[in-house]
C-alpha cells in the first residue's frame, strides 16, 4: 500500500509543484496596457463611455457579466461602473491563462492574442508591449504567472514516514 501511495505521490506532486499561479500585479499591468490600447483613456471613446476598459463585446448566448448594464453600439458591453468593467477585463485575462477561455491559452504570444482580440492588432501589439516593456513574442504564461511555483497540497497531507524509513521498507517489498 505504501509503495502505491509513493507512486501516486511521485506522479501527482510534481504536477502540483509545476503549476503556476497568476500574478495579480502582472494581470493588473496587462489589463492597464489593454485599456490603453483600446482607447479607454480617450474622452468620448466607446470604452470610456461604456465603462469598458477591455472594449469587451457580447456574444450570442453569452451570460451577462456582473455589473453589466446593457449592450451598446457594435455589441460592446456597457458596464454600470468603471470598476465592473475592470473586474470583467481582469476575469477575461485570468481565463486566458487558466484554461477557461475558448479563444486564448497560456502558450499564446501577445501577437497571437492581439490577432484574436483586436481588429487593428498591429498598433494594439505596439502599445501593449511598449507599456509592459516586453517582447511581442512573450507568452501569456511567462508574462502573467508567478516565477515561484505554488504547492497546493501540503506535504503532510500524504502522512508519509521519513524517507529513511520508507526506502528500506520499499526495497523489501
Amino acid at each position: 500500500m505504501r509503495a502505491l501511495l509513493l507512486l501516486v505521490t511521485m506522479w501527482v506532486l510534481p504536477a502540483l509543484v509545476a503549476a503556476q499561479t497568476y500574478d495579480k500585479q502582472k494581470i493588473d499591468s496587462f489589463a492597464s496596457a489593454i485599456a490603453h490600447a483600446e482607447g479607454f483613456n480617450v474622452k468620448h471613446s466607446i470604452p470610456a463611455k461604456y465603462h469598458n476598459p477591455g472594449d469587451i463585446k457580447s456574444r450570442p448566448n453569452f451570460h451577462p457579466f456582473p455589473g453589466q448594464k446593457a449592450i451598446g453600439k457594435g455589441g460592446h458591453i456597457i458596464f454600470k461602473t468603471d470598476k465592473a468593467g475592470w473586474d470583467a477585463l481582469n476575469d477575461q485575462i485570468k481565463k486566458m491563462i487558466d484554461g477557461r477561455s475558448k479563444h486564448f491559452n497560456p502558450n499564446m504570444t501577445i501577437v497571437q492574442v492581439a490577432k484574436r482580440y483586436a481588429q487593428n492588432w498591429k498598433p494594439w501589439v505596439k502599445i501593449v508591449t511598449h507599456e509592459l516593456n516586453v517582447n511581442p513574442n512573450i507568452t501569456l504564461k511567462k508574462l502573467l504567472t508567478s516565477d515561484e511555483p505554488e504547492i497546493f497540497l501540503p506535504l503532510t497531507a500524504f502522512n508519509l514516514p521519513p524517507p529513511t524509513l520508507m526506502l528500506p521498507t520499499l526495497a523489501k517489498n
